[in-house]
């Protein structure tokens, strides 16, 4: 949330030109549907002194108190914004939205037959002297996470970044996933976008929570309203850590998905990736 207002002005080469003064707040928040927060508030005093009176006799010490008078205007404004989710879900159309339905001034009385499913004569049964044997289905496409390097050694203190991959994608929109670690051997320092998801330009929007008491990371990255899917493979997140002490670590992500435009989960297959630290 951003409030702009003009706070003077500023004469740059002859021409006037406004100062404009800014406030910002942000926040990441994650609500259920129809609960309310609020982001926050944002408040402003203001106080303004006048003085009025007759001219050179206001400015001189003594007499200013019996020729002048002077008034001060405190006041204080604050603004609360409250944001409420709402989930848009999709219109349920059942068969009997789809029926016809009439309408006009028909002067005459006439029958119309609407015919169902069970109206309609049963399929003949192929005979099997000439039925094709069927060919097997071609098995689907899987898509599965991976790290890159899928295995790392590294040094105490130092810091390395590690790849969250994504392959065999179709019309993906939106990726969350989970990462485990180690926290006493690994800290988290930085999450940053991948090039899956903006391969076309569009910007990211990445979310990431780290609770380093259970060694836990969720990081979603999501592309913006309105946009399409994409396919293809390549990487969702790169991510930072820091090595702190000797030993060794596994991540893996256990939890992970992928959702189209329509907001439809697919599965993803996990990944794991070994980090030593000497």
């Amino acid at each position: 949330m951003e409030v702009s207002e003009v706070d003077g002005t500023s004469n740059i080469g002859g021409i006037t030109q406004p100062i404009i003064g800014q406030r910002k707040i942000e926040h990441e928040v994650r609500l259920r549907e129809g609960e309310v927060n609020l982001l926050g508030g944002m408040m402003e005093d203001q106080q303004t002194k006048s003085l009025t009176g007759f001219p050179l006799l206001s400015q001189i010490p003594i007499l200013r108190y019996l020729f002048s008078q002077t008034s001060t205007d405190h006041s204080e404004t604050e603004t609360v914004f409250a944001l409420i989710p709402h989930i848009v879900r999709k219109e349920n159309i059942s068969d009997l939205n789809e029926e016809a339905l009439d309408a006009g001034t028909g002067s005459s009385i006439f029958l119309r037959r609407v015919s169902h499913p069970a109206d309609s004569a049963p399929a003949a049964a192929p005979n099997p002297a000439t039925q094709r044997p069927s060919q097997p289905a071609p098995p689907p496409a899987t898509t599965s996470f991976g790290f890159d390097p899928p295995a790392i050694t590294e040094p105490q203190g130092s810091t390395f970044a590690v790849n969250v991959m994504l392959r065999g994608v179709q019309n993906a929109y939106s990726v969350p996933f989970q990462v485990s670690y180690d926290p006493k051997t690994l800290q988290v320092v930085n999450v940053s976008n991948g090039t899956l998801l903006s391969q076309d330009g569009q910007t990211v929007a990445l979310v990431h929570r780290d609770d380093d008491t259970t060694g836990t990371l969720q990081v979603t990255a999501t592309r913006p309203p309105g946009a399409n899917g994409v396919s293809g493979q390549g990487t969702v997140a790169t991510l930072t850590f820091m090595a702190k002490a000797p030993g060794q670590s596994t991540l893996t992500i256990s939890k992970g998905g992928m959702r189209d435009p329509g907001m439809q989960p697919t599965l993803v297959a996990g990944a794991s990736a070994t980090v030593t630290i000497h």
